[in-house]
């Protein structure tokens, strides 16, 4: 059941997504402009404890159950940033969650869309983007992916398929066998000059999108490197209603580079730290729009190798 709210946008929580990592609980993403994220909880945050609870032996779906609850009610996080040095208590108070999977605008004769989270949404809210962006004759689109957890695949591969046509968009390893994933679009992207921002809360589906467009070098990817969760995971509905969660396979980008524990590195890393956040500032942003009007400063100490087989 709360599986299937994530996937229908709407659900009643603190609104992030959470991991284990080094068997230790931890934030991977927080959604924009719910609980989690104005509460300050961040990308990495190690979660110690969930009302008093330790999480040491908790697994992930019990770590959701405790999190989630009804509107109005108070969960206390014992988190840390850095290790055991620094343990407090956040007090988060849940919401009801709406998670707008697509949002756009265009300025400046550039596109700027958001993608919070691949779900049953997002490939039309996508398609609207597409149009008025073409309609606008934009000049250039960042696609910004920073703390988006994931979602659907399907809704990723239709996503990368605006640029990548016919080819693989990723691959599937099941037991040691390699299947190519292909996207459908028309590749009406292909040519519009594309910045892609990651962070380390992209992760799972949209590690696939960024890993595709760096791969075929249809994008250049700013920002930091990603989470790096490159397993397959598969639902089926049960007769009571219910729904099974599965990890099935794991995921390499079309040119055989594994995502998982290792992530997407971005061709150009720019920092966002929290004094930037503090006040007001986006130079992930920044870099991207600059990338785009031909005005970025390409030092070597920002740029990394193309991804490569």
């Amino acid at each position: 059941e709360i599986f299937n709210e994530e996937l229908e946008g709407s659900f009643e929580g603190v609104g992030m997504e959470i991991g284990i990592r080094n068997d230790q609980l931890q934030v991977i993403a927080p959604l924009p402009g719910t609980p989690a994220e104005k509460a300050g909880l961040r990308s990495g945050d190690k979660i110690f404890a969930i009302d008093g609870e330790d999480t040491l032996e908790m697994s992930v779906e019990d770590a959701v159950l405790r999190i989630r609850g009804e509107r109005g009610t108070t969960v206390t996080l014992t988190i840390s940033s850095d290790g055991l040095s620094d343990l407090r208590d956040v007090d988060v108070v849940r919401d009801t969650i709406r998670v707008d999977s697509v949002t756009w605008e265009i300025k400046d004769g550039i596109a700027r869309v958001r993608i919070s989270f691949f779900n049953g949404d997002t490939g039309a809210r996508w398609r609207e983007a597409i149009q008025e962006m073409l309609t606008s004759g934009a000049k250039g689109l960042v696609v910004d992916l920073r703390n988006n957890p994931g979602g659907l695949l399907d809704s990723a591969i239709e996503v990368a398929g605006e640029w990548v046509d016919g080819r693989p968009v990723v691959i599937e390893r099941i037991q040691g066998v390699d299947q190519p994933m292909s996207g459908s679009g028309r590749a009406r992207l292909a040519d519009l000059p594309t910045v892609v921002l990651v962070n380390g809360g992209s992760a799972s589906a949209s590690e696939i999108v960024a890993g595709a467009l760096k791969d075929y070098d249809l994008a250049t990817i700013v920002g930091e490197t990603t989470f790096g969760k490159g397993s397959v995971q598969d639902y089926q509905e049960l007769s009571d209603g219910s729904s099974v969660k599965l990890t099935i396979a794991e995921w390499l980008t079309p040119n055989g580079n594994s995502i998982h524990e290792t992530g997407i590195e971005p061709d150009v890393a720019v920092e966002f730290s929290l004094e930037d956040l503090e006040n007001g500032l986006d130079p992930q942003m920044d870099a991207a729009l600059q990338i785009i009007n031909g005005t970025y400063d390409f030092s070597p100490e920002t740029q990394n190798d193309p991804a490569s087989s």
